[in-house]
This record gives structure tokens, C-alpha cells and sequence, in this order.
């Protein structure tokens, strides 16, 4: 059966449980052969032999079912019922055999059931609680009526009896821890869920402190922080390229046709844009109707070649809101930026081309002369 990390992980720690369990029978099997050797143990030795021998066994079984994988199959798969049971069975199976040496045994039921301290509900606990109790009132009614004489029956009562307000105590107390557990559970769970809520809403505010939200580009702090960011990390010869783009006639798009139009010719932009550029490259709106592009390792031409990608591709866009000669263009203008350099002067001199395309009648890119040292 193939499992995941997750199931690995738990059966991992099943065993580990099943290899305790394994200690208590052996310590069980240490004090019956001493009862033996004692002459307490009221059978011969290949008997002895079977009777540990069937205990191994199914042990053995349970072995398989976990290491195979088939108790996942089963609704508690550390089969924690069924461990106990038998565990149960073969302790009174066990003790049957035993003579007056019987009483000082009584204590493993207690053991067995602890086991189930964090598996087994209060009714289990209970049910499992008379099973051991119904099994040693057996022994004791078995010898009262067929072997009279061989136990002190108000020795054997008051064992029993103690027996059942140990057990009693035991289920209480186990299905409490049991209880405390899954509340605790409960809260981490809870809590965890709270976290993973502030994680989303400190993403969100991330997000909202870092991005424009009617064209869902980056905005200006997180181009100046990313730039810089790239910037720490350039080899000596390499640079960044930048440029600073200009919507022309945008006001006039405004108070012609509407704010909504204008909206839409920016989100529109935006996205031709992203289309356009390289995924590590970055784009962003730097206010009103200008943005502001980051190349990676970029020489002014490459630099120059993508920003006229964009600009005549932008001058072929229709809008929806706009006549349909209507030609929206834009002017950009172009620098570039060295490990050495003042961003801020980088940024004042492509400004400074930018204004020149202007002048120099729109729709255009211009490079300023610090770009070309």
C-alpha cells in the first residue's frame, strides 16, 4: 500500500507504541516463568511454551497488519481496541493457570488499558474496563465451583474489588486526559486557523501597501525598493535599464470622454505592457498617467527596442470608449542604472528625456546623454 509523508510519519509512531506494548508482555512472560520455576504456574513446560507461544503470535499478527499497511483500512488504525482485548484475553487466559501467586498479576489489566489513554473514548474505557473485570470474575467463579478449596474466595473478592475501583478510576482519568487532549487540539487548531487568517490579511495588506489597485501594477515604494534591491545585487559591469513612460493627451482623454474612458485606456496599457516585458521585469505605475519600467541586464538598445515595442503596439490599440481613429500614444524616456549610481538622479535624468520627447513632438523615446558615459 503506497502512503504519503503524512502516513509514514504516523505509522512510524504506531510502532513505536506497538514496540512498548511488546515490553509490558515480556515483563508478563519474565514473572509467569518465574511463577513456573516457583512452581505457581500450574503447567508443564511445552504447555508454558504454547501459552507464550500464543501470545508471540499475535503479536506478531498485529505486526504485519501495521508494517503491511492494512490497518489503515480499519477506522483506528493503531488497532488500539483490538490490542487491548487481546492483550486482555490472554492475561486471564494466563492467570487461570496461576494458584495463589494470581492476585499479584491483577495489576497488568490496569497496565493494559492505559494504552489507551489517548485512543479510547470513556465508554471504551469502560467497556474494555468489564472485559477484564468480567474475566477475572470468571477465574475466581470457575475455582469457586470446580476447584473449591484451592483460593481464600474472600481474598479472591476483595482482589476483584479492587480491581474494579482501579479500573473504574483508570477509565475516568484516561477519558479525561483523552477529553483535555482533543480540547487542546481543538485550540491549536483554532489558533493555527486565526494565523493562517492574519497571514492572509497581512498579505493583503502587503499587497494593498504595494500595488496599484486600478491597474494592478507595483506602485512607486515598491519600485523604489525593488530597484534598489537589484540594484545591491549587480556584478561591476552590469546595469539596469530604465525607462519612464508618459500617456500623451491623457488629460484631455479625461475631460473629453470621462474619467471611466481614461481608466480604461490605463488598465489597458497596463496590461499591454506586462504582455510585453519579461516576467523578471518590472513595471509600475509612478502617478496620474505615468509608468515607470525596470529591464534586468539591459543595454540602452535592448532597453530602446522594448520600450518602441510597446509604444507602437499601444498606438494600435482601439478603446471602447474612444472613436475609432482615435490613436492613443505615449512618449518614454530612457536611462540606465549602475551598481554605482543614484537611483534618484537616474530617475530625474530619464525624466529629463522624457521631457524632451515631449518637445520634440510626442509619440517617441528619448535617451539622455549620461545613459551613453
Amino acid at each position: 500500500m503506497t502512503m504519503d509523508s503524512a502516513q509514514i510519519k504516523f505509522q512510524a509512531l504506531r510502532l513505536q507504541r506497538f514496540y512498548m506494548a511488546q515490553l509490558n508482555y515480556l515483563i508478563t512472560y519474565t514473572v509467569i516463568c518465574a511463577s513456573w520455576l516457583a512452581g505457581q504456574y500450574q503447567a508443564s513446560a511445552p504447555m508454558l511454551a504454547v501459552h507464550i507461544g500464543l501470545g508471540v503470535a499475535t503479536q506478531l499478527g498485529f505486526y504485519w497488519l501495521i508494517r503491511s499497511g492494512r490497518n489503515l483500512r480499519y477506522r483506528d488504525p493503531s488497532l488500539t481496541s483490538g490490542q487491548i482485548i487481546v492483550a486482555t484475553l490472554l492475561l486471564t487466559y494466563l492467570l487461570a493457570y496461576l494458584g495463589s501467586f494470581r492476585g499479584s498479576l491483577i495489576m497488568v489489566y490496569p497496565i493494559i488499558l492505559m494504552f489507551g489513554v489517548f485512543q479510547l473514548s470513556r465508554r471504551e474505557f469502560l467497556s474494555h474496563s468489564l472485559l477484564a473485570l468480567t474475566g477475572y470474575g470468571s477465574l475466581i467463579a470457575y475455582d469457586y465451583i470446580y476447584n473449591p478449596g484451592t483460593q481464600d474466595l474472600p481474598l479472591t473478592l476483595l482482589q476483584w474489588f479492587v480491581l474494579a475501583c482501579i479500573l473504574g478510576w483508570l477509565s475516568m482519568f484516561c477519558s479525561y486526559i483523552r477529553e483535555l487532549r482533543e480540547r487542546l487540539q481543538r485550540r491549536h487548531h483554532t489558533l493555527q486557523a486565526h494565523q493562517e487568517t492574519l497571514k492572509g490579511m497581512m498579505g493583503q495588506l502587503q499587497n494593498l501597501a504595494t500595488t496599484d489597485a486600478l491597474t494592478g501594477l507595483a506602485n512607486r515604494r515598491y519600485f523604489i525598493d525593488e530597484t534598489r534591491r537589484r540594484m545591491a545585487l549587480l556584478g561591476p559591469r552590469q546595469q539596469l535599464g530604465l525607462a519612464l513612460i508618459d500617456l500623451d493627451h491623457f488629460k484631455r482623454i479625461n475631460d473629453l470622454y470621462g474619467h471611466a474612458v481614461g481608466d480604461e485606456v490605463l488598465q489597458r496599457f497596463a496590461q499591454l505592457a506586462r504582455d510585453k516585458l519579461r516576467s523578471d521585469d518590472v513595471i509600475a505605475r509612478f502617478g496620474g498617467e505615468e509608468f515607470i519600467i525596470l529591464l534586468s541586464n539591459c543595454d540602452l538598445e535592448t532597453l530602446h527596442q522594448c520600450v518602441e515595442r510597446i509604444r507602437q503596439a499601444f498606438a494600435k490599440l482601439q478603446f471602447s470608449g474612444l472613436p475609432e481613429d482615435y490613436s492613443c500614444t505615449l512618449s518614454a524616456g530612457l536611462s540606465v542604472v549602475r551598481p554605482e549610481d543614484d537611483l534618484e538622479e537616474r530617475i530625474n535624468q530619464a525624466d529629463q528625456a522624457l521631457y524632451q520627447a515631449k518637445q520634440g513632438g510626442r509619440n517617441r523615446c528619448n535617451t539622455h546623454q549620461a545613459a551613453y558615459a
